[in-house]
């Protein structure tokens, strides 16, 4: 029994630790990304992305997701002006919408689609409103994907905002590889993120039919930092609260080897070390990592 339980301790230990790394190995990956802003937006063959919005009313959320500085990206908003009136008309005055014609190129399935309006307002140009008959969130995003310009896609859906360096991170990403090898770049910390290409989603058929599960896993990557957050949401752990746990589990590890209790021993870095990598992760999902600054030099030759 004891054995297992060294076992299980060992287990937990090794994955909490692998977390942590991840962890802080992302945050620094994130600023060699933003370090690198300039150089990705004036690529002449530079990687295009396409933010596909379904349910997405708030001024303050498009204004957040069109605040990024990337010169190959667009938002795309697909809204029902028959079903949102009061919603759909304030954000084409907002922005200014005129009507432009579009012809779908059959790539996927778009019905209920009324007609599309670009923005005139010289700093949101890269907006485009598509006014179709709501039938479900993967049609809308179906639709919104028909009319992107770009390659890579980012669903978002209503109350989720980009986090700073959001999209240069994801191009970096992109760049870091062959142009072509990834279909799949998404991240599960903060409100979870899919950037997906448009081949693999042409190739599935639209949203509704579930386009993740086709794609290999080597052409997927996993980003261990967040992209989107839910403002006032999410589970965080403040400074405070991770100090002292640490402080208690340390002592308790020092009586317990002191002691000879090596089973509580070795319980007590576990714990140590599961709630290390649990503050880090939650730490990230809220932007907030840079509070464990000495942990990130601890760790940054790893």
């Amino acid at each position: 029994m004891k054995l297992v339980l060294l076992l299980f301790f060992a287990a937990a230990a090794v994955y909490a630790c692998t977390l942590l790394l991840l962890v802080l190995r992302a945050r620094e990956r994130r600023l060699l990304a933003a370090a690198a802003r300039a150089a990705y937006s004036d690529a002449p063959d530079g990687i295009g992305i396409s933010v596909l919005c379904s349910g997405v009313t708030s001024p303050s959320q498009l204004e957040n997701l069109l605040s990024s500085e990337y010169s190959r990206y667009e938002v795309v908003a697909v809204l029902d002006s028959r079903r949102q009136v009061a919603e759909f008309g304030a954000l084409a005055a907002r922005y200014r919408m005129i009507r432009v014609e579009w012809v779908s190129t059959g790539e996927l399935e778009v019905t209920g689609v009324w007609a599309l309006g670009r923005s005139r307002k010289r700093c949101f140009r890269r907006l485009v409103l598509v006014d179709r008959v709501f039938d479900g969130a993967a049609g809308d995003l179906d639709a919104a994907a028909a009319v992107a310009t770009y390659d890579y896609l980012l669903p978002v859906g209503a109350g989720q905002y980009l986090l700073p360096g959001t999209v240069e991170r994801l191009v970096a990403e992109l760049g870091s590889e062959p142009p072509g090898t990834l279909d799949l770049v998404r991240s599960h910390l903060g409100e979870p993120a899919v950037l997906l290409s448009r081949e693999a989603l042409v190739a599935a058929g639209g949203f509704g039919m579930r386009p993740l599960r086709g794609i290999p896993r080597s052409r997927r990557r996993i980003l261990w930092e967040p992209l989107l957050a839910r403002p006032g949401s999410g589970w965080r752990v403040p400074r405070r609260w991770f100090l002292l746990p640490a402080a208690l589990l340390a002592a308790a590890f020092g009586l317990s080897a002191a002691a000879g209790w090596w089973t509580a021993a070795a319980a007590s870095v576990t714990a140590a070390l599961v709630w290390t990598a649990a503050a880090c992760a939650s730490q990230a999902g809220s932007g907030r990592l840079r509070h464990f600054i000495p942990l990130r030099r601890i760790f940054r030759y790893y």
